[in-house]
């Protein structure tokens, strides 16, 4: 379990993980060689890893999809590590309810994803249900407060 200073922490970091400790020291009245054990601590239990959020759009991918997918239980792992590598895979979760994966995948166009789609049918999927996402509302939001 987690104390109050480390939460306090965590959702510095979650506003702005750039922030100086000496900023967030200020801002959480902890002193700062407290917030460096914790940032410590937390990197190697807590915290998996550090990235950016990109804005796809800026970028010419316009193109965003949630992609369930349910294969062959032969084709299982070979599925999962082909999407692992897979470079329009942002974002991949092993799920239940007669599914076998979420894909969440970036597309400069609807070929793109079609072809990706298409790139599938060696794994002898069962099933695949897309879902477009036309905007993001909300990502990475959680908050302990």
């Amino acid at each position: 379990m987690l104390d109050s200073k480390n939460i306090k922490l965590l959702t510095q970091l979650r506003v702005d993980s750039r922030q100086k400790l000496t900023v967030i020291s200020k801002k959480t009245n902890i002193p700062i060689s407290t917030l460096f054990d914790s940032l410590k601590f937390l990197k190697h239990q807590i915290i998996s890893h550090s990235t950016i959020l990109l804005n796809f759009s800026e970028l010419g991918f316009d193109v965003k999809a949630q992609i369930f997918i349910k294969c062959d239980p032969i084709f299982r792992n070979r599925l999962r590590s082909h999407l692992l590598l897979h470079k329009s895979v942002n974002n991949l979760f092993k799920i239940n309810n007669g599914w076998d994966f979420i894909a969440e995948t970036v597309h400069r166009n609807v070929r793109e994803l079609d072809y990706f789609i298409e790139s599938l049918d060696v794994f002898n999927i069962a099933n695949t249900e897309i879902h477009y996402i036309l905007e993001d509302i909300k990502r990475e939001g959680f908050n302990f407060e």
